[in-house]
């Protein structure tokens, strides 16, 4: 997963095989934005392609807390490819 900071924000887009998997992938950052009560934007396009941005709305730059989530995300992203792989 690659992530570039453009505009003050955590940004990344990652695709997938089909909307299912981008579906359950989808529930699986919900579930962790909602353990962390931080929350990114997320955008669906081609139904097979996910944009995240993550960013500190309230502070409109990037905190300690998005760094936390996107970490996440990307640890979230890559178990996903390794139980794939399994």
């Amino acid at each position: 997963m690659n992530w570039n900071i453009l505009a003050n924000q955590f940004r990344t887009v990652v695709h997938f095989a089909n909307q299912t998997e981008l579906a359950l992938f989808l529930v699986q950052i919900a579930q962790l934005a909602d353990q962390l009560d931080h929350h990114p934007d997320l955008t669906i396009r081609h139904c097979s392609e996910l944009s995240i941005a993550v960013y500190s709305h309230d502070q409109q730059k990037i905190t300690k807390r998005d760094h936390q989530l996107v970490k996440g995300i990307t640890e979230l992203y890559e178990n996903r490819r390794v139980e794939k792989n399994e």
